[in-house]
């Protein structure tokens, strides 16, 4: 008797409308939101740098200005990283990413991740030389010169570094998203983690609507559109019935995303005003807007930790 396949419409053994990760057991997923973990916690760690850093390019920049003014050199404080820790016994590992993942997903992370970590090597190297050229003064013997090229290489590498982190972190989203739903199928706290990713993924779209367009002009009546919506969530779900998060000992951590959302939003409305009156945006204003989206994203994790 013939058995051989009879449809040329599912080969690949998954059920009807079952996508890449939505069909794995919980401890696969468990698997994949611990690596995706550590990619989060790496880019939080990195944030507070790198704004450093922006700052610090923008205080030169006007320092080489008025070269007989100490001050303003002195005031350029070197930012501290830390070291890559790795926990004892660690077994997901930032730089070899799980085989649960698809294999062009692991791939993605692999590439990725160490072209990341090379190019933020690179610009610390670069921030390096900056504060060595501070510190020697060397801005009385060149009029400045080599200190605007490191501000120009400086600015071009963090732009690089933020455009590389930004496609990361969304293929982290999408990948986290079903390993998450999987894992919450019957979690009591599920209502609080939706509620929270549905505003973490507005947010975001909200601030790459910011950055997309050169004159705040074109994109005004749509930024203030999902700003609204914004408004509108953030009063809705902080108001979520929070007893089974007081059960688990995470209604802390719930008010404090909340309470950040609230704060992104003060700094959203303040910089939209400038943009309207300058009429664009720069780069520090979007900055300061992904620094407020890392601190949400950290008390996400801190939610579910």
């Amino acid at each position: 008797m013939f058995v051989g396949s009879i449809s040329c419409n599912n080969t690949s053994g998954k059920k009807p409308g079952a996508t890449e990760y939505s069909e794995n057991s919980a401890e696969k997923a468990s698997r994949i939101i611990e690596y995706t973990n550590l990619i989060v916690d790496m880019s939080n760690k990195h944030n507070s740098y790198l704004e450093d850093v922006v700052k610090n390019t923008d205080k030169l920049e006007e320092a080489l200005k008025h070269p007989n003014d100490k001050y303003r050199f002195i005031t350029i404080n070197k930012p501290f990283s830390a070291p890559d820790f790795q926990r004892f016994n660690q077994k997901v590992k930032i730089d070899e990413p799980v085989k649960e993942l698809a294999d062009k997903d692991q791939k993605f992370f692999k590439d990725s991740i160490t072209h990341y970590k090379a190019l933020f090597e690179t610009m610390k190297a670069t921030n390096n030389r900056m504060h060595e050229y501070i510190t020697a003064e060397d801005y009385k013997d060149d009029k400045g010169a080599k200190g605007y090229a490191i501000i120009d290489t400086l600015r071009n590498q963090i732009a690089e570094l933020y455009s590389l982190k930004s496609a990361i972190v969304k293929k982290v989203e999408v990948v986290a998203d079903e390993s998450e739903q999987i894992i919450l199928k019957d979690s009591p706290l599920k209502d609080y983690i939706i509620a929270m990713k549905k505003d973490m993924a507005s947010i975001r779209s909200f601030i790459d609507l910011l950055g997309s367009e050169e004159k705040y002009a074109g994109i005004e009546a749509k930024a203030k559109e999902q700003y609204d919506a914004l408004e509108k969530a953030q009063a809705e779900h902080s108001q979520i019935n929070i007893e089974n998060a007081k059960k688990a000992n995470e209604d802390h951590s719930f008010n404090t995303f909340y309470d950040d959302f609230h704060k992104l939003l003060l700094n959203a409305r303040k910089r939209m005003r400038d943009a309207g009156e300058k009429g664009h945006f720069e780069s520090y204003d979007l900055e300061s807007l992904d620094s407020d989206y890392d601190s949400l994203v950290r008390d996400y994790n801190n939610f579910n930790s």
